[in-house]
């Protein structure tokens, strides 16, 4: 059995039936063996074969044993000689209508079968289709569908019909009536030229302007496959090269099979730049976390098994690829060149986009190579500064350029003259210079005129049935694999299938998988990678016309083996359903595959999201929700809960909300139903909209949940609300984690900075208990964050940042909170030079992977090491410019906070007038802010009050305020504030009080520096 694509010929004699009414039936029987003759024959003369009789109805198929690159032209012209023929028999008997005939033929994908009991069958649409056209068309007509008009066309005069209502048809047939031979045009007088001379002035106009003016530029160059877009742009830096402009020019190609959002591209880019420029080479060499980079990329390509780890984050990807261009860009300017973005995800394009942004001080020319749909209206696009199209070649220009490939071959070559090669093979490329080079190589290689393709891919299929068994096999084997392929993975599928039987004189040698690949690629199919034993399609037409002859069967078998090995377990699991959905609707064995390949796509996508490449996730998680199918089930409810995570965090808080509220709709009984109405609380209170009336009613649909092991209870007996118990089931687990965190988020929000820990802490556990890592490694960042505040000692917060230091060596963004914390515990502890080398650190992420909300965290605890220390200038300095970043991002409470901080560092450097003033006016939105902002700004007030000799009413707020605060700095600061407002105003008892209360606090968590200051106050 074979898949491809077959030409299929129908035709049967008019009026048959009333011959058979006035003729008898010896002299109707020579009719038929004469008109049987006829067909068999002319069938057989131009290579196709009579696939069955049906009466006096003949169906023909063409290119069910060989694919032939003129397999519909064939067709055509054997109905025409058969029409032709057949007019010529004369009827036994006068008084009937003349013999003629009315035909359809069709091309399309079939499924080829051959039996010693059926023999030939051709199974699919395209014999249905071949059928009904036949029985549309009147005496003497052809009707062919647009399949074979577009195969043939340029040789037959063809005219639409309206489009045809077919039986067994939902939509009309778009068809064409052949009406003659059609004349080719001859070649004009003014032809342009073949190399794009205008399109290549263009780009070394734009490289010399970057050159020149050490400026980047971005330039998009459009054109439909084959066109010569990659042709274009690689010899006119080449010529650049030769000519001695001096660009280091590199290569990224995106592979257009698998996932999407990967980075081979940019590995392509980054390894050019180490074989080329001796700058990054040294880089790679000296610094470790950019080799390191480098590396994980590699291990990440979706060609390889996937790894533990989830390898380097997108900032610092980003960050990498910034310091090696900026090194090649040094001294020279630089090329790069980002092939077939038409293939790359949203990530990448963004990827790029961002990388593009960032580099604006170098000369950097970026060319953006891609198809027309790239830029459409709903396509993605990068925003250049030129966009380059290419059109189609001209007749004229198609035919010199095969003139010059031809030209170029030696003695007993195909020569440019030969049967009219030029027009011919200029009017079947329809103006693709890369079909038209494919065309000539393999004319090139000893096959006849007649075999020149109609279009591309009747082209490739008949290249790859020109290939022996053993090569045929093998290219169908790596097409399932991807664009990019190995021996090693080769030999995964099937080893002897893939070797095949060694032909008689021929050594086993000759025929295994190596020696087979190396072939193809000396014949132009393959091109070897620089991994060992490694391969890539050169051609994008050829790895889809392979992946598309073979049996969905064998697709199914080779997608599961690659992804039960490790290899794009998401990807191909997902291929393997979606084929076997198709083939089988109903087989036992799909709600399995499916579960297998939504639950590799759920480990991918949060691998993603762990990341923060938020448009791959998303993009994986949805795929994963959709195989998970429409009802209950712990991957669908994992894989929503992860969906409405990456949602809320890429800003699509409404989207996030309703893939919940899909969810809830499964009714009371499922038991998935308590995880939804988590989630849906926890996005609620990102929002702030969820109180804790609520929080209490979903703890008690909770605890009332038994599930498989029994409900969550009491652990010691104290009827403790912070204590809980979940049972071992996962996904019970999971939904216990969420409203851990949700209960954290409640707290916070209430300045209940311990319980908030205690929360974090519990959800960690559960999370951990589940194995999830993606959960652990958000809880151990946001348990880092809350500790911060929290009344936990500072030697064990500063434990605590070790781990964390430890854990997120290789991805900084997460490190950064880390950096943060240890930071703030040094200063709090009196090391301010440990203090200022975290800080430092921190600053460098910061920079280096331009966080912009990192920089405001780094300016928090900057503002608060300094004031410790007496720099209340920069401390007021570095609080104000964490406001206004804040405010610039759209945020309102934190940022009221920040100018409160900015506003007590000014009264402490001695401006009381200006800092009341500022007091004054954010007491007015003390509404606004969160409680720690509230309880600092009215607490100032009333120091500045007292300075200026008077009691602020507001004193009374405070206390109330205070008692419901946790946090013991926070305490300590606001309790040395009403010490130092009571002894202004005369109070030493009650200053005393405050001293001993801001001592207690700062001494309960080890606080050793403010609390030395209080000490000397007193």
């Amino acid at each position: 059995m074979s898949r491809r694509l077959v030409v299929v010929l129908f035709l049967d004699l008019v009026g048959w039936t009333r011959l058979a009414e006035h003729v008898d039936p010896e002299p109707l029987q020579q009719l038929l063996e004469q008109y049987y003759e006829i067909c068999c024959t002319t069938v057989e003369e131009h290579g196709g074969t009579v696939e069955k009789f049906i009466g006096d109805a003949v169906m023909a198929v063409f290119g069910a044993d060989t694919s032939r690159e003129d397999d519909a032209l064939r067709a055509l012209r054997t109905a025409v000689l058969i029409r032709t023929g057949v007019g010529r028999l004369r009827a036994p008997a006068a008084d009937v209508v003349p013999v003629e005939i009315h035909c359809g033929i069709a091309a399309g994908e079939a499924l080829v079968t051959r039996s010693a009991r059926a023999g030939l069958r051709i199974v699919g649409d395209v014999v249905n289709l071949a059928a009904r056209l036949q029985s549309s068309a009147v005496a003497g007509e052809i009707i062919v569908n647009e399949t074979v008009a577009q195969l043939a066309g340029p040789h037959y005069a063809m005219d639409p019909v309206p489009p045809l209502t077919l039986k067994g048809k939902a939509e009309p047939v778009a068809a064409l009536c052949v009406t003659g031979e059609a004349a080719v045009d001859g070649i004009g007088d003014e032809p342009r030229m073949v190399d794009r001379r205008t399109e290549r002035r263009r780009l070394r106009r734009i490289y010399h302007r970057v050159a020149g003016d050490r400026r980047p530029a971005v330039v998009s160059v459009l054109g439909p496959a084959g066109i010569g877009k990659t042709r274009l742009v690689r010899e006119t830096v080449e010529g650049l090269v030769a000519a001695g402009a001096g660009p280091v020019a590199v290569f990224g190609n995106c592979p257009s099979y698998g996932a999407k959002g990967t980075y081979a591209a940019l590995v392509d880019v980054l390894d050019g730049l180490e074989r080329q420029v001796p700058a990054c080479a040294e880089l790679l060499r000296t610094d470790q976390r950019v080799a390191g980079v480098l590396a994980g990329l590699r291990e990440t390509s979706p060609a390889r098994p996937a790894t533990a780890g989830p390898g380097p984050g997108v900032e610092e990807v980003s960050w990498a690829a910034r310091e090696l261009l900026a090194a090649a860009a040094a001294t020279r300017p630089l090329v790069v060149v980002w092939d077939d973005l038409e293939w790359a995800g949203p990530s990448f394009l963004q990827f790029i986009a961002e990388l593009t942004g960032a580099l604006r001080d170098i000369p950097l020319l970026t060319l953006c190579v891609a198809r027309p749909e790239f830029d459409g209206p709903d396509g993605p696009r990068l925003d250049g500064d030129e966009v380059i199209d290419l059109g189609a070649l001209d007749p004229a220009d198609s035919a010199r350029l095969v003139a010059s490939l031809a030209s170029g071959r030696g003695p007993g070559e195909v020569q440019p003259h030969d049967l009219g090669l030029a027009d011919r093979v200029a009017l079947y490329s329809a103006g693709n210079p890369r079909f038209i080079r494919l065309m000539v190589e393999w004319l090139g290689t000893g096959r006849t005129v007649d075999e020149v393709p109609p279009t591309i891919t009747a082209m490739v299929g008949a290249m790859i049935d020109r290939l022996p068994p053993p090569a045929r096999r093998l290219l169908g084997a790596a097409a399932v694999i991807g664009p990019t392929f190995t021996l090693e993975q080769l030999a995964l599928l099937d080893e002897t299938a893939l070797e095949g039987t060694v032909p008689e004189g021929t050594t086993p040698d000759e025929t295994a998988p190596a020696a087979t690949a190396d072939a193809l690629a000396r014949q132009q199919l393959f091109r070897a990678t620089a991994d060992e034993g490694g391969y890539r399609f050169i051609q994008q037409p050829v790895h889809e016309v392979a992946y598309g002859r073979l049996e969905k069967q064998q697709r199914i078998a080779w997608h599961r083996r690659l992804a039960e090995r490790g290899f794009s377990p998401g990807f191909h699991f997902e291929a393997a359903a979606h084929l076997l959905g198709g083939l089988r609707p109903d087989d036992s064995e799909l709600p399995q595959l499916a579960r297998r390949a939504a639950e590799a796509l759920l480990a991918e996508g949060t691998a993603a999201l762990r990341q923060r490449d938020l448009p791959s996730a998303i993009e994986l998680l949805e795929r994963a929700l959709v195989l998970a199918g429409r009802g209950p089930g712990r991957w669908r409810q994992v894989a929503a809960i992860r969906l409405s995570d990456a949602l809320m965090l890429a800003g699509h808080s409404g989207r996030a909300v309703e893939v919940v509220a899909d969810g809830l709709r499964h009714g009371p009984d499922d038991p998935g139903r308590r995880l939804y109405l988590v989630q849906r609380s926890l996005l609620a209170a990102r929002l702030g909209t969820v109180t804790e009336v609520a929080v209490e009613e979903l703890r008690a649909e909770l605890d009332g949940y038994t599930g498989d092991t029994g409900a969550p209870g009491d652990t010691d007996g104290t009827n403790d609300p912070d204590a809980t118990d979940a049972p071992g089931d996962t996904a019970d687990r999971f939904a216990w984690c969420r409203f851990e965190q949700l209960r954290m988020l409640l707290h916070l929000a209430r300045g209940r900075f311990g319980a908030a820990e205690k929360a974090a802490s519990a959800a960690l556990e559960h999370a951990r208990a589940a194995g999830d890592a993606y959960e652990e490694d958000r809880l151990l960042v946001a348990l880092c964050e809350v500790r911060q505040w929290s009344p936990t000692p500072v030697p064990s917060k500063l434990a605590g940042c070790a781990e964390l230091v430890e854990r997120f060596a290789a991805d900084r963004f997460l490190l950064l909170p880390a950096l943060a914390a240890r930071a703030r515990c040094l200063a709090l502890t009196g090391d301010d030079a440990g203090a200022r080398v975290a800080l430092a650190e921190a600053g460098s992420v910061v920079d280096q992977l331009r966080l912009t909300m990192g920089g405001v965290l780094v300016d928090q605890v900057t503002g608060l090491a300094c004031s410790l220390r007496g720099d209340h200038a920069r401390a007021e300095r570095h609080f104000r410019h964490a406001a206004e970043a804040l405010e610039a991002a759209g945020y309102v409470s934190v940022p009221l906070g920040m100018r409160v901080q900015a506003a007590r560092e000014c009264a402490r450097r001695g401006r009381l007038d200006e800092a009341g003033d500022r007091i004054a006016e954010l007491l007015d939105r003390r509404e606004e802010m969160d409680v720690r902002g509230r309880i600092l700004c009215l607490s100032a007030a009333v120091l500045i009050a007292a300075g200026r000799g008077r009691a602020d009413p507001l004193l009374a707020e405070v206390p109330a305020l205070l008692d419901g605060v946790d946090d013991p700095c926070l305490r300590g600061e606001v309790c040395f504030d009403l010490a130092r407002a009571a002894r202004l105003l005369g109070d030493d008892a009650g200053a005393r009080a405050m001293a001993v209360a801001a001592v207690d606090s700062y001494t309960a968590v080890g606080a050793t520096q403010p609390l030395e200051t209080v000490r000397a106050w007193m």
